[in-house]
């Protein structure tokens, strides 16, 4: 019987390298390992999300879990680690079970791990996190997979890219960690991004990198900013995961999923031709040959990319979309300068004139890309007035509020900063109005109201209980989703 160790080996620029180990072990009867894996089927049902799963060596950890229907500890089932970038473990969890059970998928995800933490601290949390899974349940050796979101996506191509036995990785809105070396070159990667998120093109000139290296890959586009995303595309990238199983020989070929998948892309196809898109049709070609290649014929996809490169439309349209990335990338870095030595004034002025750019694009493709940049500055603003804030920079603080309200006005972190900074500068008949416009707008994070020493003085108020309740139920709200 085997028995399988997660261990610490390396740090590379600040992340965690893991290997992964077998040891041989014989014991009589059932092992204690069984033993307990037998008892945590009885205690977690499959097709149920547990919210809140503590890990037994260190309880105050936790993960969210979902078993497969199928389940059970006499056989083994393909896992994915999820990280989200706030430690939200049950998002991911609830949004995906459907297609992760359909797949026969273990999902877990940390309550833990998150965005800001030192190395240290997030590396434990991995270890007594993925440690726990693999002794508690009946996890395939051969197919253990990570995915997160945002900074999350990022740990997670970083244990995959660190670790031989990590079979693949789904990176949502962010590409890789900063490695000085990378240990698995066979991983198979599926990247996800909104077409307005402000990552879009880092993904983009990630999938570009790893076609040249003819690493087995896919990028996956859906409508939508820095999200995770919609579950019909967490489908296709678990199709994906099982296609790459199928050519690797660790499952059965399944020709029903074979002909689906094909299906699928001919539909794409024929649109494609019919609109005389031929870029669409190109990255189409390239979607099912990263599919499909080694499970079914695809020299004529193959030729056909080549042949597409030649024709003057595509050509055209690959041109209209350099254009637009290098505007972006430069309107990009004139706004990242801009936050640090432009005025309030300056930004009035710059921001009116982004909007004139939006309400004139002629094009989704630079509707889309607008988009991009009010994602852009939404981020960049939020950084620099939670830094100045934190710093106790009330005035810096004013401009970057200021642009955060104007580029992203239903966003409800922008009057929560907004009301931290009335309540430094001891303006206190604006606090209480700002804390319900945040509310109105969708904030949840209770512990985060509660805590605010800025807020001490309000606490016991009628008014502020009363926001407090309303921010609950948006978080009810939320998880039910």
């Amino acid at each position: 019987m085997k028995r399988r160790l997660i261990i610490f080996s390396a740090l590379f620029s600040g992340f965690l390298l893991f290997s992964v180990t077998s040891c041989q072990s014989s014991h009589k009867g059932k092992s204690k390992k069984e033993q307990n894996r037998i008892a945590d089927t009885a205690t977690f049902r499959p097709g149920v999300v547990y919210d809140s799963v503590h890990c037994r060596a260190h309880p105050e950890e936790t993960y969210a879990l979902c078993l497969p229907k199928a389940y059970n500890s006499g056989k083994t089932f393909p896992v994915i680690f999820f990280f989200d970038a706030h430690a939200r473990g049950g998002l991911p969890v609830k949004k995906y079970k459907m297609p992760a059970n359909s797949f026969g998928f273990i999902l877990v995800a940390s309550n833990n791990s998150k965005n800001g933490q030192e190395t240290q601290v997030r590396n434990k949390i991995i270890y007594h996190f993925m440690q726990d899974v693999e002794q508690r349940f009946s996890v395939n050796p051969n197919r253990i997979y990570t995915g997160g979101f945002s900074g999350g996506a990022r740990v997670a191509a970083g244990i995959g890219l660190s670790n031989k036995d990590i079979a693949g990785v789904i990176g949502c809105a962010a590409g890789f960690p900063r490695l000085n070396h990378i240990v698995n070159t066979r991983l198979a990667y599926v990247g996800i991004v909104g077409n307005t998120d402000f990552n879009y093109l880092e993904m983009k000139q990630l999938n570009k990198e790893l076609g040249a290296a003819h690493w087995n890959h896919c990028l996956l586009l859906f409508d939508g900013h820095h999200q995770w995303p919609p579950v019909q595309t967490m489908k296709r990238a678990f199709d994906f995961l099982q296609t790459d199983a199928m050519r690797r020989q660790l499952i059965p070929m399944d020709k029903h999923l074979i002909t689906r998948l094909k299906g699928s892309f001919e539909q794409r196809r024929k649109q494609a031709v019919k609109s005389h898109n031929p870029l669409l049709l190109w990255q189409t070609d390239h979607q099912l040959i990263a599919f499909l290649k080694g499970l079914t014929p695809v020299e004529n996809y193959e030729k056909e990319t080549g042949e597409l490169l030649q024709n003057p439309v595509l050509k055209k349209q690959q041109q209209q979309q350099a254009i637009l990335k290098k505007a972006e990338q430069q309107w990009q870095q004139t706004y990242a300068r801009a936050l640090e030595n432009r005025d309030a004034a300056w930004w009035k002025n710059a921001l009116g004139n982004l909007s004139a750019r939006e309400k004139s694009a002629k094009t989704p493709a630079k509707k889309q890309m607008i988009r991009r940049l009010y994602n852009y500055l939404s981020l960049m603003a939020y950084l620099y007035a939670d830094g100045s804030l934190k710093n106790h920079q009330t005035v810096a603080a004013a401009k970057f509020l200021m642009i955060y309200e104007k580029v992203d006005p239903t966003n409800p972190e922008v009057y929560f900063l907004k009301a931290q900074r009335n309540a430094m500068e001891g303006k206190t008949n604006a606090i209480l109005p700002l804390l319900q416009k945040a509310a109105d707008n969708g904030f949840k994070d209770t512990k985060r109201m509660v805590s605010d020493i800025y807020f001490s003085g309000i606490r016991q108020t009628a008014r502020f209980q009363k926001i407090l309740r309303q921010m609950a139920e948006n978080k009810k709200s939320t998880e039910a989703e």
